[in-house]
C-alpha cells in the first residue's frame, strides 16, 4: 500500500515507529536528534548573546533583547531560582547549566515532532516523484518518542549524578547505601538501595517515553478521522470533518503542554536525585538541614519567622 498524508492513513503506528535511512546507524531518529541539537545550539547562543548585552532594569532593554530572548531568560531564572535552588543551594551555580541544557534539549526535541515534517517531506517526494525517507514515507518524528533515546537520556543523568556524588566523597555514598541503617540489617539495605538506583533512571526514560508515544497516535487516530469522514460521507463529510479536527487542535495543543511538562519532569527528577546524592547526605551541616526539615514539618518550632512561610529554603 503505497504512503497517504496523515489525514488518509490507516495506520497511525506508522508515524511513531522509526525507519532507517542509512543502515542501521542512520533513522528518522537519528535525523531529528542532530536537528534538535543543531537548533538548542543555535536558539542559546543567540539568546546569550542578546541577554549579555542587556543592562537589565528598563522598558528599553527588554526591548532590545526581544520577545525569545526575554522568554528564555524568564523561564531559566525560574528554573534556577524556583526549582533548582531549594534543592542544590549554594551549589546551585554550579549544577544550574548541564541541568538547562538537559531540560532546553528535551523540550526542544518532543516540540519538534509536533512539527509535521515527516508529512511535509513524504508529501514533497510524491509530487517531485522522488521518494524521500524509508519506502518514501518521508523523515521527521519525535526524538524522545523512541525508548533508545530516552533509555540514553536516563543514563546520561543517572550517571552524572552518581559520578558526581561519589567524587565528591565516595565515603558517604557507600554510606548512603546502607540508608544509616545498623549493620544487621546491611544485607536487606543495600539491594534495596541498588534496586532503587536502577528505578530511578527506568522511570525517567519509561515516563517520557510513554508520554510522547502515547500522545502522538492519539493525534495520528483523531486526525485519521478527517479522512475516514470525508471518504465515507462523500461531499457531507467535509461539514463533519470539522468535528475530528477540531478534537485534533486540542489534541495538539494538550501535546505542548505535555511536552514541556515532561521535560520540566525530567529535569526536575534529574536535579532531585543530584540533590540528594551530593547536597543532603553529602552535606556537612547536614544535622542543621535535618532541624530545618522538622521545622517545615511542624515538630520543631523554628525560633524565628522564616521569609515566604514554613518550609521555604534559601
Amino acid at each position: 500500500m503505497p504512503y497517504v498524508p496523515i489525514l488518509a492513513a490507516d495506520d497511525p503506528i506508522s508515524h511513531v515507529v522509526d525507519h532507517q535511512l542509512l543502515g542501521w546507524y542512520v533513522s528518522n531518529t537519528t535525523v531529528m536528534l542532530f536537528l534538535s541539537a543543531l537548533i538548542t545550539f543555535l536558539l542559546m547562543r543567540y539568546a546569550a548573546a542578546r541577554i549579555m548585552t542587556g543592562k537589565g532594569g528598563s522598558l528599553d532593554d527588554y526591548r532590545a533583547k526581544g520577545v525569545v530572548a526575554n522568554l528564555i531568560e524568564a523561564i531559566c531564572l525560574f528554573l534556577r531560582n524556583d526549582v533548582f535552588k531549594p534543592v542544590l543551594g549554594d551549589q546551585t551555580d554550579k549544577f544550574a547549566p548541564i541541568l538547562w541544557t538537559l531540560f532546553w534539549f528535551i523540550l526542544i526535541c518532543n516540540m519538534m515532532g509536533l512539527v509535521p515534517l515527516l508529512d511535509l517531506t513524504a508529501t514533497i517526494g510524491k509530487v517531485i516523484g522522488v521518494p524521500i525517507g524509508y519506502g518514501g514515507h518521508g523523515i521527521g518524528g519525535t526524538a524522545t518518542q523512541s525508548i533508545y533515546v530516552t533509555v540514553t537520556l536516563a543514563v546520561i543523568a543517572f550517571l552524572y549524578w552518581n559520578v558526581i556524588a561519589i567524587r565528591k566523597d565516595w565515603r558517604a555514598y557507600l554510606k548512603h547505601m546502607t540508608g544509616g541503617a545498623p549493620v544487621y540489617v546491611w544485607w536487606i539495605m543495600i539491594p534495596v538501595e541498588i534496586i532503587g538506583m536502577l528505578v530511578k533512571p527506568a522511570a525517567l526514560a519509561i515516563r517520557l517515553f510513554a508520554n510522547m508515544t502515547g500522545g502522538h497516535i492519539l493525534l495520528a487516530v483523531v486526525l485519521g478521522f478527517v479522512g475516514q469522514v470525508i471518504v465515507g460521507m462523500g461531499t457531507v463529510g467535509f461539514a463533519f470533518a470539522i468535528i475530528p479536527l477540531v478534537g485534533a487542535v486540542a489534541i495538539y495543543l494538550l501535546e505542548v503542554l505535555v511536552g514541556t511538562i515532561q521535560a520540566y519532569i525530567f529535569t526536575f527528577l534529574t536535579c532531585l536525585f543530584l540533590g540528594q546524592l551530593v547536597v543532603h547526605e553529602h552535606d556537612e551541616h547536614a544535622e542543621h538541614e535535618h532541624d530545618r526539615e522538622e521545622e517545615a514539618l511542624g515538630v520543631v518550632a523554628s525560633p524565628l519567622p522564616v521569609p515566604g512561610g514554613t518550609g521555604s529554603m534559601r
